[in-house]
């Protein structure tokens, strides 16, 4: 009945359609596995699920977290490269596959795959850029996406793309969260002494709690530094790139430190000095990319005229984080390693102030990144980091003309690559 009224054959009309119908999934092939072995074998964070040939579909690559990080996953498409003179090229084969790929709004990155003399490369490019590459040169005879060489995946270029899908993913999670959390932040900078537990704000996830205790932290130290009528000195607690690197990141540590420039370094030779606590265990504990992060970290601060003191001694890594108004008050506020979301309080007492003092003193007096300059201490600290200093700072100079967005693009309203890229660059002008 049905074939005589649409005239077809039953069999024509029972098939699915073709568009309803995804490609089949193919092994993925001996680059991609390759690929994926390169990937896996030089970051222990990472794990590349391949179900795909590329052009076919996608694959997924998982972030793993260590101590902050939640943990996320990315959908990847691998395609071989041929070489060029400043990058790679991906020849599209099927650029109806490719859109496909690129159309979901899910974040996306294609993963340019090659086989050198010095070994196998990997090569990054975000979706969106991808996808405008893609649209661009639709009416030539041949398509293929150009991937510069700036973005070949390495020790730094893993941990910014680590850092950022971790950090963005789980703000976006926790978007709604931290904006119904905001006014009551009034209310607690309101109070002497304040330490929220994580059940106070359920559901939030472990980079949402980070950054929620540092923009506080932040309001609660600059509220205290309004009167303050000498330089302050700064004590930190974050020891590893993955608690370090929302200075890179966060848009309020950026207003932060740009706060305290203007307000402390107004004259040459004039600033405020920050405290890190390193000691070699913590530095033997992570992985080169983190303490890539971490040196960033500090290299921003250096570049926003904050000088940075580096002490090993491991009783150290107990002492509050604190800024100190020399004579006024010691300012507490501890969001890194702390019992809830953050600790925050303020003290007038002299025994309290002069042991802050006394500890700041130490780590000024002893530090294992000394030097007058900036390029001095930084060039130290690469060094106690066990970090190549003329790679590093080729690799940033390089990376800091680039850009990041090409590579990967945050998409949280919190994040910004701004103070990122003028470190890579600052790191990159740094003499050799």
């Amino acid at each position: 009945m049905l074939e005589r009224l649409y005239g077809f054959p039953a069999e024509d009309l029972f098939r699915p359609a073709p568009v309803v119908l995804r490609p089949a999934a193919v092994p993925a092939g001996p680059e991609q596995i390759r690929a994926a072995q390169s990937i896996e074998t030089r970051w222990a964070t990472s794990r590349l699920s391949l179900t795909t040939a590329g052009g076919s579909g996608w694959d997924t690559w998982e972030l793993d977290g260590q101590r902050v990080f939640d943990g996320t996953s990315m959908a990847i498409q691998l395609q071989a490269a041929d070489s060029l003179d400043s990058g790679v090229r991906l020849p599209v084969t099927d650029p109806d596959q490719l859109r496909e790929f690129l159309r979901p709004v899910r974040r996306g990155l294609v993963l340019g795959t090659r086989t050198a003399d010095t070994g196998h490369q990997v090569f990054v490019l975000d979706a969106l850029t991808a996808r405008n590459q893609l649209r661009v040169g639709l009416d030539a005879e041949s398509v293929s996406l150009v991937v510069p060489a700036a973005q070949q995946l390495d020790d730094l270029t893993y941990g910014i793309i680590w850092a950022i899908a971790n950090i963005d993913d789980a703000l976006l999670a926790d978007d709604q969260l931290l904006h119904a959390e905001h006014d009551a932040l009034n209310t607690y900078l309101e109070l002497p002494r304040t330490a929220p537990s994580r059940a106070s704000i359920p559901g939030l996830t472990s980079v949402g709690a980070a950054w929620i205790g540092s923009y506080f932290c932040y309001r609660h130290i600059t509220r205290h530094l309004a009167d303050a009528s000498d330089l302050p000195v700064f004590w930190t607690r974050e020891q590893y790139g993955e608690s370090s690197v929302g200075w890179l990141l966060w848009t309020h540590k950026h207003r932060y430190l740009r706060e305290i420039e203007n307000r402390f370094a107004t004259q040459p030779g004039r600033g405020a000095a920050r405290a890190f606590c390193l000691p070699e265990a913590v530095v033997k504990d992570s992985e080169p990319y983190e303490l890539i992060l971490l040196f960033l970290s500090i290299a921003l601060m250096e570049m926003h005229r904050v000088n940075v003191h580096v002490s090993d001694v491991p009783e150290m890594t107990a002492v509050d984080g604190f800024v100190l108004v020399p004579g006024q008050r010691a300012v507490i506020a501890n969001w890194v390693r702390a019992e809830g979301i953050w600790q925050a309080a303020t003290t007038g007492s002299h025994a309290a102030m002069r042991d802050y003092a006394e500890a700041a003193a130490h780590a000024a007096h002893h530090s294992v990144a000394p030097g007058a300059t900036s390029p001095e201490r930084l060039q130290a600290l690469a060094s106690y980091l066990k970090l190549d200093w003329v790679w590093l700072t080729r690799r940033c100079r390089e990376l800091g003309e680039r850009g990041i967005a090409g590579m990967i693009r945050p998409r949280s309203r919190l994040i910004a690559l701004d103070e990122l890229e003028s470190t890579l660059r600052f790191v990159g002008d740094l003499p050799n």
